[in-house]
C-alpha cells in the first residue's frame, strides 16, 4: 500500500469515526402535535416540551432530532429503539417495560371529561360512563380505572384535535383529556362555547415525564438526564411555562 493510499484510508476512517460519534450524540425524540406542549408547524416544533428539550440539550451538550409520528406510533418506535426518547409521558405499567421514566416529572395535569354544554347531567358520576361513547387518543394513559376498563365504549383516534368536532357534532358523547392540554386547545377552538368539562371529576393527577427507550444507548445516561431535569426545574421552569403559555394568552 502506497503512502497516498494509506493516508486516504486513514482519512476515511477518521471521517467515518467522526460521523458515527456525531450520530451517537444525537437524541432522536418522537413527537406529535399536542399544544401547548408540542406544536408542529411546517416541520418546526415549539411548545413547553421543546423549551424543556432545548434546555436539556444545552446542559447535556447533545443534539436533538425530532421524529414526527402519531402518539401510538411513537410508542411503538420506543419499543424497538428506533427513537430514543419521548416527552409528555404519563406513567403506565405496560410502558414501563420498555420505557425508562426519568424522574422527577417536569409538569402535571388533571384528567377530565368533556361534554356538550347543556348535557352536563349525562356525566355526573363514574357509573354514567357506562352509557356513553367516549372519545380518546389511541395509546394514551389517563388513569388506571379508566385505562383498564374494557367494558366502556371507547372511540380511539390519533389526535386530540379530532375529538372536539366529533363531540360538537354528536358523533361521540364525551371525550377524555388532560386539562393542561385540553383546556388550552378548547379555549382556542371554534367550539369553546359548545363544550364544557363534565361535573364528574375522577380526581386523577397526571405527572408528565420524559422517557428513554430501554433499547436506546442513551438509556445508560438516565442519571444525567434526571440531574439535568432537576436543575431546569430548580431554575423556575414550571412557573416560566405557566407565564409563557397560559397566563400570557388569557
Amino acid at each position: 500500500m502506497t503512502i497516498r493510499h494509506l493516508l486516504h484510508t486513514l482519512l476515511l476512517a477518521l471521517l467515518i469515526s467522526s460521523a458515527t460519534k456525531a450520530a451517537a450524540q444525537t437524541l432522536r425524540i418522537g413527537t406529535d402535535n399536542w399544544p401547548p406542549f408540542r406544536h408542529i408547524k411546517e416541520h418546526q416544533v415549539t411548545g413547553i416540551d421543546n423549551d424543556l428539550w432545548q434546555q436539556l440539550s444545552k446542559k447535556l451538550s447533545i443534539k436533538i432530532q425530532y421524529v414526527h409520528c402519531p402518539w401510538k406510533r411513537c410508542l411503538d418506535l420506543m419499543k424497538t429503539g428506533d427513537i430514543d426518547a419521548m416527552s409528555g409521558l404519563a406513567w403506565q405499567q405496560e410502558r414501563g417495560e420498555y420505557i425508562h421514566y426519568i424522574k422527577p416529572a417536569y409538569f402535571g395535569c388533571s384528567t377530565r371529561f368533556y361534554v356538550r354544554r347543556g348535557e352536563e347531567k349525562r356525566l355526573q358520576n363514574r357509573e354514567q360512563l357506562n352509557h356513553l361513547n367516549i372519545g380518546m387518543v389511541r395509546g394514551s394513559a389517563y388513569y388506571t380505572e379508566f385505562d383498564q376498563n374494557n367494558t366502556l365504549q371507547k372511540t380511539q383516534l390519533t389526535q386530540e384535535s379530532v375529538l372536539l368536532p366529533l363531540l360538537a357534532s354528536g358523533r361521540i358523547d364525551s371525550y377524555i383529556g388532560t386539562d393542561c392540554q385540553a383546556d388550552f386547545e378548547l379555549a382556542r377552538s371554534s367550539w369553546y362555547q359548545q363544550l364544557v368539562k363534565a361535573p364528574f371529576n375522577p380526581e386523577s393527577n397526571t405527572p408528565l415525564y420524559i422517557g428513554l427507550s430501554k433499547k436506546s444507548d442513551w438509556n445508560k445516561n438516565s442519571q444525567s438526564f434526571s440531574e439535568a431535569i432537576q436543575q431546569v426545574l430548580a431554575n423556575g421552569f414550571r412557573d416560566a411555562m405557566q407565564q409563557k403559555y397560559y397566563q400570557s394568552s388569557e
